[in-house]
């Protein structure tokens, strides 16, 4: 699947959508305001949004969570019912299904890409995170305690500030009506 086309449909659309292709992801932040310990999630009406989306382009809804196009399959993952479930492996339940992608949160993609690499996170990967944030921004406190008492931890503080400064160069250009998005096409 391209998840670089779905994700155009999709900012097309009016969404913030931000293809993740280590991951075989696409980021979709919904929420403009973000306060600490919010739970991100893609709530009921950008579902509905993505749905259509997709229905206009091909794509057959087989359930709720679950489209199927021409190229493959790309799905929600399914929450679970617990405040204390660990949004990284929902993530990582769809993407282990060969040939189906994956729509996720930025705080998703960040927990799941630090899991996945672990300690000392390749320069690649650092700058794939740094633009999602800067575009998308996480959870990081979220992220902090979800890495405790792992391996990563001590990385992600390390690397955290320049996580929060490209965030927040996001949030400003927002701020500014300067950002990528929100300047004529």
């Amino acid at each position: 699947m391209d998840i670089r086309q779905v994700s155009r449909w999709l900012s097309q659309g009016g969404l913030s959508a931000a293809p993740c292709a280590w991951l075989s992801a696409i980021s979709i932040y919904v929420d403009e305001r973000y306060e600490n310990y919010d739970y991100d999630i893609i709530g009921p009406e950008a579902r509905l949004r993505i749905a259509r989306v997709l229905l206009d382009h091909g794509f057959s809804q087989l359930s709720g969570r679950v489209f199927e196009g021409a190229d493959g399959r790309i799905e929600f993952p399914r929450p679970t019912r617990s405040l204390a479930s660990d949004p990284a492996q929902e993530l990582e339940d769809v993407l282990r299904r060969p040939g189906v992608a994956a729509f996720a949160t930025p705080t998703q993609v960040l927990l799941t890409t630090w899991r996945r690499e672990g300690p000392e996170l390749a320069p690649s990967s650092q700058a794939d995170l740094l633009a999602l944030v800067r575009e998308q921004p996480a959870n990081l406190d979220k992220i902090r305690d979800w890495l405790r008492r792992t391996p990563s931890r001590a990385d992600f503080q390390r690397f955290r500030p320049r996580l929060e400064a490209a965030q927040e160069q996001g949030l400003q250009q927002r701020r500014q009506g300067t950002f990528r998005s929100q300047l004529p096409r």
